[in-house]
């Protein structure tokens, strides 16, 4: 016998053929995720930014590299099959904002109170830790979706460094589609001209002129995904 199933990915319609037995559905999902991905990102390979195009500082075990637009296309393309994730500091979002598109505010680093001076003695900043729990976290997220460690996630921060990082941790725990979103929310800063020093005045989310917000969707909170599920008050930080 043949069974003819046919979904539509992407706005492409796809079909996958069965012979003489019943694909297990998670298997069959995986396939059209797959080619539909290819399909959103319009490109002859999985990874829509090529390598050499990106600073070899921000390379994964992965090489799957977005630019702002392709990892937006992406998104809204396969908004279920996706999970798209912000990995920047809760202060960071609040201030800053955040992408409409995000599922998610899982930071990869947490911040303290503890604070480094910087070298010239005057200026300074605060220090930050590696979350411990970043990608059972992550694997939260996913199962909160019915998506599992083979489905496609997306990283974004500010610049592209700390998803190259948060990359590598997911890599160390076992995922195996993880994509970065290489010019970040806000983007490197302008080393030159009248915007010297400046963010989102060079690439990235903002500069792209993508969907963002200052509004916080309490659905989309770390608190929701932290496998501590601790809110701990800011009187009782040491």
């Amino acid at each position: 016998s043949r069974v003819q199933i046919e979904e539509v990915v992407a706005g492409h319609r796809i079909s996958v053929s069965e012979r003489g037995f019943d694909m297990h559905w998670k298997t069959r999902r995986q396939l059209v995720v797959s080619l539909g991905v290819g399909l959103a990102l319009g490109a002859q390979s999985a990874s829509a930014v090529d390598k050499s195009h990106v600073e070899k500082r921000y390379h994964t075990q992965f090489d799957l590299y977005l630019s702002s637009r392709e990892a937006y296309d992406l998104k809204t393309s396969l908004a279920d099959e996706v999970l798209f994730i912000d990995v920047r500091s809760r202060q960071e979002i609040h201030y800053t904002g955040i992408a409409d598109q995000v599922d998610a505010n899982i930071p990869y680093r947490m911040d303290t109170l503890n604070w480094r001076t910087k070298k010239d003695g005057v200026r300074g900043t605060f220090r930050t830790r590696v979350n411990p729990d970043f990608a059972d976290a992550v694997m939260n997220a996913l199962q909160s979706r019915e998506l599992d460690h083979k489905s496609p996630v997306i990283l974004m921060c500010g610049a592209a460094s700390r998803a190259a990082f948060a990359a590598s941790a997911l890599a160390k725990a076992g995922f195996e589609q993880v994509y970065i979103q290489v010019e970040g929310f806000e983007g490197v800063k302008a080393k030159s001209g009248k915007h010297k020093g400046k963010r989102s005045v060079v690439a990235g989310w903002k500069y792209e002129g993508l969907p963002w917000s200052y509004d916080l969707l309490t659905e989309k909170m770390y608190f929701n995904f932290d496998p501590k599920n601790q809110l701990v008050p800011a009187a009782s930080i040491k």
